[in-house]
């Protein structure tokens, strides 16, 4: 492995003009976060934005204001919110670093119609419970431990609505979108972007495990529609307990380590528009 870190980033953010945010802005923030990156390496920002590949960054929507009728969220001049990114991307982290966090040279940002001025920025997760940086190496180190020693139980937070793409139909040519917090398809997902990071991929044998030995209790979990690039995506919010059952407990640390890994890289589909952010409540 190397020494390839994760950072979650949390910026304060302050109105510089009454106005409002829509429910679905999570292309605006997306747009935000590549100009932020823009101003600290420009070739890297229109890398990230050009190229076909897996998004090395995930994106929350804005949190604050007060919510309308509308579903919009409303701001006076000076209301605060906190707005979250991941970076999976040590370039990208850089970039930001030395161009704002650094010398406290923070910006403002427009998302949306919104202007809005930077007044903090938390990235060691004392700040903020939200941000925070670790290595991949630490976080295996982490979790590098006797499966008995382990909770059998792992409730996850799906703050933002969740869904996964499974794929294309082959007879209709629409695509599969499933909107249930299912183990096998949850954690299946976690482990690919695991693997897309450097970490060991467990493969089909783990998949089947998940299968036969873990079960979800979905609890305190709605339904929303949601709007991507003018699509509308119908995900799951809420709390969901992940339970292991039987005597075999051999990928108990490897399941526990990908629930850690949802806070970083988010779960499912469109992340990088503000789906699937994911927190651990207990582990």
């Amino acid at each position: 492995m190397s020494e390839k870190r994760l950072y979650a980033i949390v910026l304060r953010l302050a109105a510089m003009r009454r106005g409002a945010l829509p429910r679905d802005h999570g292309d605006q923030a997306r747009a935000a976060l590549l100009s932020l990156i823009r101003e600290g390496d420009s070739p890297l920002a229109k890398f990230l934005h050009d190229e076909n590949i897996a998004k090395p960054y995930t994106i929350s929507l804005v949190k604050g204001g007060k919510r309308g009728k509308d579903g919009a969220s409303h701001f006076g001049d000076g209301d605060t919110a906190d707005w979250r990114f991941t970076l999976l991307l040590e370039p990208a982290f850089e970039a930001l670093w030395r161009k704002y966090l650094l010398n406290n040279r923070l910006p403002h940002v427009r998302i949306g119609w919104m202007h809005f001025a930077v007044v903090d920025a938390f990235v060691s997760g004392f700040g903020h419970a939200d941000s925070g940086n670790i290595s991949v190496d630490e976080l295996i180190d982490r979790w590098t431990v006797p499966p008995d020693e382990l909770s059998r139980r792992i409730v996850l937070d799906f703050q933002s609505p969740t869904a996964f793409n499974l794929g294309q139909d082959r007879e209709t040519k629409t695509y599969r979108i499933r909107s249930h917090p299912d183990a096998r398809t949850l954690f299946s997902s976690l482990r690919k972007r695991w693997v897309k990071l450097g970490g060991a991929d467990a493969g089909d044998e783990f998949d089947e495990w998940v299968s036969q030995s873990v079960e979800q209790d979905a609890f305190h979990v709605r339904t929303q529609k949601v709007r991507v690039e003018r699509r509308p995506i119908t995900g799951f919010m809420g709390q969901v307990a992940y339970t292991v059952h039987g005597r075999d407990l051999s990928w108990l640390p490897y399941l526990h380590l990908l629930a850690a890994l949802s806070f970083w890289t988010g779960a499912g589909y469109q992340t990088t528009r503000g789906m699937g952010q994911v927190r651990n409540i207990m582990t």
